[in-house]
């Protein structure tokens, strides 16, 4: 079996949770390791789940060198800077629709991951 994939889910809200189960049910390649959340009982409770570690600030989680990419799971309003965030750690990103809901703030992400040369995906789970 190839290498498998360690992941940081920011956000443990409804979406971050069914993220989390796909990551843990479906994904045998990808392997959760950390969970932030600001309501860090929430963090703690889905990252119990998984055998996670849990942090109340999604920076820790960006600066532990095992995590080497994250699903973005958090409210639209964070979505752009925890993107520029994690660009600059080094980290592949999947983040849930939308990136922002100004342009500029899309460039400024999409500049980020350009300069820090990681992957980004935006995730839409209703395409029809």
């Amino acid at each position: 079996m190839a290498k498998r994939l360690n992941i940081g889910l920011l956000g443990a809200g409804r979406i971050g949770r069914v993220h989390a189960q796909n990551l843990a049910y479906h994904l045998p390649q990808a392997r959760l390791v950390g969970v932030a959340d600001v309501v860090k009982s929430a963090a703690e409770q889905v990252a119990g789940e998984y055998g996670a570690a849990a942090y109340d600030d999604p920076r820790r989680l960006l600066e532990d060198p095992s995590v080497e990419a994250v699903v973005i799971c958090t409210s639209t309003d964070t979505h752009a800077a925890l993107i520029e965030a994690a660009a600059q750690a080094g980290k592949h990103i999947f983040c849930e629709k939308p990136i922002a809901l100004d342009l500029a703030a899309i460039d400024r992400a999409l500049a980020a991951v350009k300069a820090a040369g990681v992957k980004l995906q935006i995730g839409f789970n209703r395409r029809f």
